[in-house]
């Protein structure tokens, strides 16, 4: 097998993305409640635009905020849920196809760098397998999803498989995420 070649500038690259997102992970976790509120009233006070970059960023960072946030903030302020949903869903389909794309930047070089040949192929062989479905289960479950987009790039999943394992069931969860929040608070009003 050829050994992956990466320009100095990528690996600089990839080990700045990589920390940034260890040193936000690390700040979210114990601020969490603080975050929260503060990203409630984000979209209060700027609406759709805070739901989509709320859920483009929850969605790029592996981070315990999750979209749903936006989703439920939108939909309890603004009482329309398909706004909600929608640049909901826009944000995290967004920030999905960008993981995506860096995990096929990265896909040799941070799987072989990261274990040996032997390895690599058995887990090559592993997502071959089940790939696909722990890709709907990351999206449409409280899973983290970030980390199944670079998986579904670095094995260079076809991307029509992508959106329909991965893109498709996410905004299927945003979808009843959002109605169930719109009809609790109908019911409570």
């Amino acid at each position: 097998m050829r050994k992956p070649v990466l320009k100095p500038f990528s690996k600089v690259f990839l080990a700045l993305i990589i920390s940034f997102m260890l040193l936000l992970t690390v700040f979210v976790f114990l601020n969490y409640y603080k975050i929260e509120h503060e990203l409630l009233d984000f979209v209060k006070d700027y609406g759709q635009l805070a739901i989509f970059l709320i859920s483009f960023f929850t969605d790029i960072l592996f981070q315990p905020i999750g979209p749903d946030v936006a989703v439920i903030g939108g939909v309890l302020i603004y009482k329309e849920f398909l706004y909600s949903v929608f640049f909901a869903s826009l944000g995290s389909v967004c920030a999905s196809f960008l993981s995506y794309f860096f995990g096929r930047m990265f896909r040799s070089y941070g799987m072989q760098k990261l274990n040996s040949s032997a390895k690599y192929h058995k887990w090559r062989r592993i997502y071959a397998r089940y790939g696909l479905i722990s890709l709907s289960i990351g999206a449409l479950t409280p899973v983290p999803y970030v980390p199944m987009c670079w998986i579904a790039g670095l094995f260079n999943v076809k991307i029509y498989k992508f959106i329909l394992f991965g893109i498709v069931p996410r905004v299927i969860r945003f979808t009843t995420l959002g109605m169930i929040a719109h009809y609790v608070n109908m019911s409570i009003s």
